[in-house]
């Protein structure tokens, strides 16, 4: 127990000499800090830095925030991203890295060594954008930020402001994080036209910060086109894009319903699907085996365990889609195929989106050409671009190089999500677009989630902005979704469905017998076109009531909840192989309401 004792010790001190060799590897001497503010609120900034190192180094390195947390005494706060420009040194620059919320700079020779006293020079530029409060406007800038680990024996500072502001206004703080204001012993400034001189009367421990608050008047600076108003313009213009096409090529003539109470001539189910909503899906496709059992080739039997489909006679009509589906039912030539064989064979999902395909060929005449093809181009450039304009704002801000910026790996997760779920969504597939929606919320939702609000990017006050451009991305999306115009033939099928699809909404029991006593096979007829339109619950009621209309194609206990148990497994069956077929202080002088370290700018810094 004491050998351990002993060794346990000896590394808490192995550890503490070392921490204590790194912070008093190097300190400075003196550190001079010219601040020249311009009317745009850029800052640009000059540092003479004299260090005496105690062990050979390269260099020294400092480490300037891209993303500002601003606290205030009055309790408000906000975030502030920042650009970097204008990098000189007369000193060598080895790099210049972004590292998290930090630019990395570092200044030194990687090939040289140097001890004892040295001087190090930096200018830059440091711009936070425009001014977010109101009725005021304010400079609070960190002078020396919290993050140096070693011991400032003096800091010198002089702060040029572009125009005349009250110097009763103007408030400094020193300490650690949070401090509030300062003692006459620790500094003195004066104020001479707009040039503020100071100097600090103490050391400045490890971690402790120098920082100034100014209260201005409201439009003391101007305000710039900064990078949110860019963004900003650009989603509009971007939504503006698809808006216009829609209202020019995609905006379809009104539809007059035409009411009849007969299935429409010549078409089956599943091509009234695709006049009525524009695309094949597996509903329609379930509907198509309604409709052959009503035309006597099938027979439909549940046996209490499951669902058993029969074939009567073999197919000898002309229509492609419904000699394709009996083919897909019954491939090895057999006279029934029960649901359980159809999910087993995977061959029947490719059947099935071969015949979806085939159906939405249809669409060539339902629809204006040319605006087909403007729909899928704008679908696809506007949401590229659009997510490209978000991609951008939320990684930048302002920073120096969102390139080698972490959190592109998480975006670049979320934007191939979003790239595949636009593709496969386009095909129409029912059973694409929900595998679509399922992988990609998988693959590109959870690292969009952590990007957004896992604290690996600071939208912060930006929000606005994003809304902004979230909700043009959902107008864009709809206008293309929305292009395909339809043509004079589109118009009259969707009229003469939209009458069908009334009629059996609000047909009275009474009005349905009588169809069904002057034509006995009007529920057998029509029951695969009410179930596509998805108003097949009043005719199925109907025939429950009255035993003597059901289907002659179903056997087994026929009422409501049994044909549509029996149509969600069918349309099951297709989705499930399709898919498995196509497949992230007090006594202080006034701080101006500042804290230590609250302010922009600042940071920190090391040897290396």
């Amino acid at each position: 127990m004491k050998k351990f004792i002993l060794i346990l010790l000896s590394f808490i001190l192995n550890l503490f000499f070392v921490n204590c060799a790194n912070a008093e590897n190097f300190n400075i001497k003196n550190y001079n800090m010219d601040l020249q503010v311009n009317e745009d609120r850029s800052v640009n900034i000059t540092e003479n830095i004299d260090v005496y190192f105690m062990q050979q180094s390269h260099g020294i390195f400092r480490k300037i925030p891209l993303h500002n947390k601003i606290v205030r005494q009055n309790g408000t706060s906000n975030s502030e991203n920042a650009r970097i420009t204008d990098i000189v040194s007369d000193n060598n620059i080895a790099s210049i890295l972004p590292d998290g919320d930090y630019l990395i700079i570092k200044m030194g020779n990687p090939d040289k060594y140097v001890n004892g006293n040295q001087h190090y020079n930096l200018k830059y530029k440091y711009f936070t954008g425009n001014d977010k409060l109101k009725n005021v406007d304010e400079f609070y800038f960190n002078i020396i930020g919290t993050k140096w680990d070693t011991y400032i024996d003096k800091v010198c500072f002089k702060i040029t402001l572009p125009k005349e502001f009250d110097a009763s206004k103007v408030g400094f703080s020193i300490g650690t994080a949070g401090t509030s204001g300062y003692t006459p012993s620790e500094l003195k400034y004066s104020v001479e036209g707009n040039t503020i001189k100071g100097e600090t009367n103490r050391k400045l421990a490890p971690h402790e910060a120098l920082t100034i608050r100014i209260e201005l008047p409201e439009n003391y600076f101007t305000k710039t086109y900064t990078l949110e108003y860019s963004v900003t313009i650009i989603a509009l213009v971007l939504a503006l894009i698809p808006l216009l096409l829609w209202l020019i090529f995609g905006k379809d003539e009104p539809v007059v319903p035409i009411v009849s109470f007969e299935a429409p001539e010549g078409k089956n189910s599943a091509e009234v699907e695709v006049e009525y909503s524009g695309v094949s899906t597996n509903k329609g496709i379930t509907s198509l085996i309604f409709y052959l059992a009503s035309k006597g080739y099938l027979e439909i039997e549940n046996d209490g365990i499951c669902y058993n489909i029969k074939k009567l006679k073999p197919y000898d009509g002309n229509n492609s889609a419904e000699n394709a589906l009996m083919t897909a039912l019954f491939l090895n030539n057999q006279d029934s195929v029960s649901q359980i064989e159809l999910e087993a064979n995977p061959l029947f999902g490719l059947y099935v989106s071969k015949i979806q395909k085939s159906l939405n060929n249809l669409k060539s005449v339902l629809f204006v050409k040319n605006s087909c093809s403007l729909g899928k181009m704008s679908l696809i450039i506007i949401s590229i671009l659009a997510q490209f304009v978000l991609f951008f704002y939320t990684i930048s801000g302002f920073s120096f190089d969102f390139l080698t910026n972490g959190s592109i790996m998480l975006f670049l997760f979320a934007f191939i999500a979003i790239v595949v779920f636009i593709f496969l969504a386009s095909t129409k597939n029912i059973a694409l677009i929900i595998f679509a929606l399922i992988w990609s919320s998988g693959f590109g939702g959870i690292p969009l989630g952590m990007l957004l609000f896992g604290g690996y990017i600071k939208i912060d006050d930006n929000y606005p902005v994003l809304i902004i451009e979230l909700v043009c991305i959902v107008i864009s999306i709809i206008c293309c979704v929305n292009m395909p115009k339809r043509s004079y033939n589109g118009r009259m099928a969707l009229g003469k469905i939209l009458g069908l699809k009334k009629y059996l909404e609000v047909a009275e029991q009474g009005r349905l017998i009588s169809i069904m006593n002057e034509n006995p096979n009007y529920s057998s007829e029509i029951l695969p076109f009410a179930y596509v339109l998805g108003v097949a619950d009043n005719l199925l009621d109907t025939i429950a009531a009255y035993d003597s209309y059901r289907p002659v194609w179903y056997k087994g206990n026929f009422d409501r909840h049994g044909f549509n148990s029996f149509a969600s497994s069918i349309s099951h069956v297709a989705m499930y192989n399709s898919s498995r077929h196509s497949s992230g202080g007090h006594g202080r002088s006034h701080s101006g309401g500042g804290h230590s370290g609250g302010g922009g700018g600042g940071g920190g810094g090391g040897s290396w």
